[in-house]
């Protein structure tokens, strides 16, 4: 067995007839399936892992790879075809959009060691919990944007599904009061807009929050952004695409190994996109953790 996809089954039927010759395809049908579906086709002895659909089903796919806290041995590499709300892990990958040039990629591509976040945060009910991300972990308005964009419709498109959840999230959003330490560094205390930890420099359908992320540098890129008021923030929001937020007086950014975080307050964390629970948080660097297939 050479190649297995899986497929989101809303995003990935039309794809089909560009996958390489004699790939299995899978389809899933819920949440964490992608993951169990993923394990299997490597311990099946897949050589090739093709996530089909957006950052969701990417982060699945990924956290397949993994199984008691532990990487799978294997020399299986994932390929993008990227269909989905937002697709950001795949514009830090520089994959083009159009699924036949994607999928092509899987014949003419690279493969590169990229590095994967293993993140510790809490579930809505308290329980403590590990997941792996490749892309943005974020806390404070984005972890609420996430919420509201996966309960949304999406029939707005990806841009302005997150554009109007973002300004729906901020008109309730005061500020979250944080801990956050990074490496073994003194804790900052803050109150905050937002808070993200970057493998990948985009999130929210192409905002670039962590615009000088690398994804095999070994490095988390933490971008801080201190509590702004919802004028500021729509006055700003050009700068969330751009690149330039690093320039914002009221941003601060940092590279670390290991950061930390806590609150006193419902602080939501959204990871790869899913708003999946709280603070606390713990997340660290795995280096070189995956091949991916690339330009």
């Amino acid at each position: 067995m050479c190649a297995v996809a899986i497929l989101n089954p809303r995003a990935g039927n039309r794809t089909k007839a560009y996958l390489p010759e004699g790939a299995e395809t899978l389809e899933t049908r819920g949440p964490g399936h992608a993951t169990e579906l993923t394990r299997e086709a490597i311990k099946r002895g897949a050589k090739t892992i093709i996530a089909v659909g957006g950052d969701g089903t990417i982060n699945e796919v990924v956290n397949g790879f993994f199984e008691d806290e532990q990487r799978i041995p294997t020399d299986a590499a994932l390929a993008v075809i990227p269909h989905g709300t937002g697709s950001d892990f795949s514009r830090t990958l520089k994959l083009p959009h159009d699924s036949k040039l994607a999928a092509r990629m899987i014949q003419d591509g690279e493969k590169r060691f990229i590095d994967v976040m293993k993140v510790r945060y809490t579930t809505p009910d308290g329980t403590p919990t590990v997941r792996y991300a490749v892309n943005v972990v974020s806390f404070g308005l984005g972890g609420a944007v996430a919420d509201k964009v996966n309960r949304s419709s999406k029939a707005m498109g990806a841009f302005w599904t997150f554009a109007s959840a973002t300004l729906k999230a901020a008109l309730r959003f005061s500020g979250s009061h944080v801990t956050v330490r990074l490496d073994d560094s003194k804790a900052i205390e803050a109150t905050i807009t937002n808070v993200a930890v970057g493998n990948g420099q985009y999130h929210g359908a192409g905002m670039r929050i962590c615009p000088e992320a690398i994804v095999d540098d070994g490095l988390l890129d933490v971008t801080i952004v201190r509590h702004i008021r919802l004028r500021q923030l729509v006055v700003n929001m050009p700068m969330l695409y751009n690149g330039k937020i690093l320039s914002h007086p009221k941003v601060e950014s940092y590279r670390v190994k290991t950061i930390t975080a806590d609150s006193r307050e419902t602080v939501l964390v959204e990871i790869d996109g899913e708003a999946l629970g709280r603070l606390p948080i713990e997340i660290a660097m795995i280096p070189n953790a995956i091949r991916v297939f690339c330009r």
